[in-house]
């Protein structure tokens, strides 16, 4: 329910997809807090209200979330594309980026993810969830200010002007057998109570900012004690039980192995024993799963935040898509490590992985709806729920943040409806996405404009 909100200026579209359905010639009320008022088609410019006609030509789609996005890891894309050993794979990636990270210091955070944060932009995504575990300083001592980093990310966000829900991670041990911590990890540690602490003062920082929010994030079963996550889960929740909480989970299968090894369970399997899942909880990666692991998902209503770019360079493997979305499962889409920032590629890439497997086409398309339209509904849909963010569906009472689309693109060659997001996601001409809409707030690329 919105109340004691005045409209601010009315958004004009050529068409939109509202509510699940391509409405023609749509007028946005938008009020002064950036929430869409009312939605109608064919407004008459003889309203009171501003009428903002710059988007009148454009396609406004739901805006798309970045769920899941580790900024500085931009910094190290493509630079680890050659052999280190017999078998390179995730273990030997990840030694080559614990030595990047060694370099990093609060200006260089600043920078990368400010250039990233523009990226994301011109790419269309009006929201980010940024999984930030890089908390101390070079030596691995805590900075005075133990969320400088954390500050550092939200100032390059509020530069850029894209929606930021940050996720400060908890990171404490090397593995399931308590290993301690080697390498660039010392970076990532916080205690029980450093954590609280961080995560406390961007609550209080974020508060004047209308277009940044603060959830929780335990970096993974191997990195994070059950009994330790459950504390500070439970110490947020006593304050706001709808907080997002954010976990890699089964990104390898050396992480499923040890966790059976270890507990006698696999890792989806012993995050539901150990956790309560919900709705409010983002699944990163869960790639290898069983069919019974795959039901439990999708019956907690928790999103999975896929990565498919990050996922096929680090050669992670295939999420069972078809039979998590024939389950009812929610899914999102995020850049993870950013050796790509395109939101149509990681859409493109996930069914095209399904193909692969399958040796099919059409694998995640429907009877009723097309490939393109039904991934990136769902993954805009996923992208809100994840953030706990109203954002992702274009409809009265939600955030104004939308994708815009140029229809007349080469990329589009003037298609509509679901033709235009089939061809939005499964060409690559140029970019057809030539703007956002963020809290009302409208940003179009200057060769872009109407003349």
């Amino acid at each position: 329910m919105i109340e004691n909100k005045t409209t601010q200026q009315t958004l004009k579209f050529a068409s939109a997809l509202v509510e699940g359905e391509w409405k023609p010639n749509v007028s946005i009320d938008v009020s002064s807090s950036g929430m869409i008022e009312s939605i109608s088609e064919d407004k008459s410019t003889t309203d009171k209200t501003s009428i903002n006609q710059s988007t009148e030509r454009l396609v406004a789609l739901p805006g798309m979330t970045n769920v899941h996005s580790h900024a500085f890891q931009r910094g190290f894309a493509g630079l680890s594309e050659y052999r280190t050993a017999d078998r390179d794979c995730f273990w030997t990636w990840r030694k080559q980026m614990y030595e990047y990270v060694e370099g990093l210091d609060p200006d260089s955070v600043y920078l990368i993810a400010r250039q990233l944060y523009q990226e994301m932009l011109a790419a269309g995504y009006t929201w980010v969830t940024e999984f930030h575990y890089v908390h101390n300083d070079r030596g691995g001592r805590p900075y005075a200010a133990l969320d400088e980093l954390s500050q550092a990310i939200c100032r390059a966000a509020a530069d850029v002007g894209i929606g930021l829900c940050l996720l400060p991670v908890l990171y404490q041990r090397g593995g399931f057998r308590d290993e301690p911590l080697v390498d660039g990890q010392n970076r990532f540690a916080l205690s029980n109570e450093q954590y609280v602490e961080v995560v406390e003062s961007c609550q209080a920082n974020v508060k004047q900012a209308p277009n940044q929010t603060v959830g929780l994030a335990l970096h993974s079963l191997r990195a994070v004690d059950a009994k330790a996550g459950n504390e500070v889960i439970s110490h947020f929740r006593s304050v706001n039980n709808a907080i997002p909480i954010h976990i890699h989970v089964a990104e390898q299968m050396k992480e499923v192995d040890d966790c059976v090894e270890v507990h006698g369970k696999r890792s989806v399997e012993f995050l539901f024993e150990k956790f309560s899942v919900d709705q409010h909880w983002c699944l990163i990666h869960a790639t290898h799963l069983t069919d019974a692991e795959i039901e439990l998902i999708a019956k907690s209503k928790a999103v999975v935040g896929l990565c498919p770019t990050t996922e096929a360079n680090l050669g992670d493997g295939v999420f069972s898509a078809k039979k998590f979305l024939d389950l009812g499962g929610r899914i999102s889409i995020g850049g993870d490590s950013h050796c790509s920032v395109d939101l149509r590629e990681e859409l493109r890439i996930l069914e095209y992985g399904q193909r692969l497997v399958a040796r099919s086409r059409a694998i995640l398309g429907t009877e009723t709806q097309s490939v393109g339209r039904r991934l990136y509904e769902l993954a805009a849909l996923g992208g809100g729920q994840a953030m706990g963010v109203a954002t992702g569906e274009i409809k009265v009472g939600n955030r104004a943040d939308f994708t815009l689309v140029d229809p007349q693109h080469a990329a589009i060659g003037g298609q509509s409806n679901d033709r235009l997001l089939d061809r939005l996601v499964f060409t690559n001409v140029d970019n057809p996405i030539v703007g956002t809409v963020i809290g009302g707030d409208v940003k179009i690329s200057d060769h872009q404009r109407p003349s």
